[in-house]
């Protein structure tokens, strides 16, 4: 004769049976009855590794002929981010990292330095922030010099939370590593109608400029203004600088466009990469790797050959 307990869980599993097997009944009515949606489990889990890279070793060889080495930081549509060495193109995660880039806001820029970082919370205030510490002021545009300084855009003039405070000048005490009082300066002969900037230099910068159907995208440097590229009827945004400020990228309708901060003109890219949608620049910005829908081609910057063109899929890259 069975122990009570066994006929206890016997008796269970079959209650569990019986519920499972109504529910399904139910399910497959509901299914038929008009008006009523059916939402069904996922069959299969995406999967969690890094995707396969077919024809890896041709790849692999071009990129070492190439000289492109470091680490590529890919992020895929599912946010998840994988580490890419190059030139073996030998995946370093086997599980993705987490993606911190995948948000629909505005990222923060933050000076390594001091630890400060800046926001865009609206179209019309950013917010400073480090640790147990924030404050918030009218602008847009936050961008730091490589010295530490906050920049900043302001009914079409570029502003710069000075450390040079006249005497009786309103400050903020900016918390960092150390704290510092600073007061809103005027930046001395930067051009009208000012949109974005980032800095290059202590003191050279790119800017975009000009309305939004007629913008400009300038670079000063020495206190000169060279007009690297003009756009009509096309609306420029998201300025970027690679790590030393010699190449930069702006949006056009969601699809980027690189330039040369030294010259003016387009850089042209290399066959089937035109209008990139994410870049990213080696740390001697001896390379660039520029995403497409469907690829990913590394190739010397500057140039638009010669270029590999690795088949993965990626909505933002970092090359460290």
């Amino acid at each position: 004769m069975r122990p009570l307990v066994t006929w206890l869980v016997v008796g269970a599993l079959a209650a569990i049976g019986l519920l499972a097997a109504r529910d399904a009944l139910r399910g497959d009515a509901a299914a038929q009855k008009p008006g009523t949606t059916v939402v069904h489990a996922l069959q299969h889990a995406p999967p969690a590794g890094p995707p396969a890279i077919p024809g890896r070793g041709e790849l692999s060889a071009e990129l070492e002929a190439l000289g492109a080495t470091g680490a590529l930081y890919v992020t895929d549509v599912n946010c998840r981010r994988f580490i890419l060495r190059l030139p073996a193109l030998r995946w370093t995660t086997p599980a993705g990292l987490p993606g911190p880039d995948c948000g629909f806001g505005a990222r923060p820029v933050v000076h390594d330095g001091s630890g400060i970082a800046a926001l865009q919370v609206d179209d019309g205030r950013i917010e400073v922030f480090s640790e147990g510490w924030r404050h918030d002021f009218a602008g847009t545009s936050p961008a730091f010099k490589p010295g530490g300084t906050l920049t900043f855009v302001r009914n079409g003039r570029l502003y710069e939370w000075s450390a040079r405070c006249p005497a009786g000048a309103a400050t903020v005490g900016f918390r960092g590593v150390h704290v510092i009082a600073r007061c809103i300066r005027a930046v001395p002969g930067a051009p009208p109608l000012m949109r974005e900037a980032v800095w290059l230099a202590e003191d050279d910068y790119a800017a975009l400029a000009g309305s939004q159907d007629a913008a400009s995208l300038l670079v000063v440097r020495g206190g000169r203004t060279l007009s690297v590229f003009r756009a009509v009827g096309i609306r420029l945004t998201s300025l970027r600088a690679s790590p030393d400020g010699r190449y930069l990228a702006v949006s056009e309708a969601g699809q980027l466009a690189l330039f040369d901060s030294r010259r003016e003109g387009e850089l042209r890219q290399p066959p089937g990469a035109a209008l990139p949608r994410v870049v990213a620049w080696s740390p001697d910005e001896r390379f660039t790797a520029a995403a497409t829908e469907s690829f990913v081609f590394v190739y010397p910057s500057g140039r638009s050959r010669p270029a590999v063109a690795l088949p993965l899929s990626a909505i933002r890259l970092d090359w460290r």
